[in-house]
């Protein structure tokens, strides 16, 4: 049986099935290319609880751009509406909270050579908006973050302010 939501942005879908179907690998999805593309650059994306996909773009890697995009993908309505952001998240680390709420970790603070962003945010699907956050201590362009067993996001790596590797671990 199949659920009809597609998980992915713009130009490839994946289509999953009920859990009569889980023990059955060949049958668990198929992916398939949409109707319509992504009006922003789909640098980074998050499931959200409401079954539409966050997609952050920031600059969407283009050196000068300040118009900071992110987006709405609503599969089931088959919409994209975009909306501005006041810093560029391109290149960031995003985790979904344990309340489902995307928390995004740096992003580009300066191209050629990139340097890392900072500054953080939450995202509120309910609402809509983004809510900036505590800044870490370093930049990180590109990080990577993980959720903890016990709730807690851990962010490492990434480049920092200067260009350089990120080596130390924030939780």
């Amino acid at each position: 049986m199949r659920l009809g939501r597609t998980l992915a942005c713009g130009f490839v879908g994946f289509s999953f099935l009920t859990s009569g179907s889980m023990a059955q690998p060949n049958l668990q999805g198929q992916w398939n290319t949409s109707s319509y593309t992504m009006p922003i650059n789909p640098v980074h994306v998050a499931l959200l609880h409401t079954g539409k996909v966050l997609v952050v773009s920031g600059s969407g890697n283009v050196a000068g751009n300040t118009n900071y995009q992110a987006a709405i993908w609503d599969p089931s309505a088959n919409t994209i509406a975009t909306q501005p952001v006041v810093w560029d998240m391109f290149c960031n680390g995003m985790v979904v909270l344990p309340d489902g709420r995307p928390f995004i970790m740096g992003g580009t603070l300066q191209y050629d050579p990139f340097h890392g962003q900072p500054k953080t945010s939450i995202f509120d699907p309910a609402a809509g908006t983004f809510t900036d956050a505590q800044h870490m201590a370093h930049g990180r362009w590109y990080p990577t973050g993980t959720m903890l067993g016990d709730g807690r996001g851990m962010v490492f790596s990434g480049l920092n302010e200067t260009g350089g590797t990120n080596k130390s671990v924030e939780i």
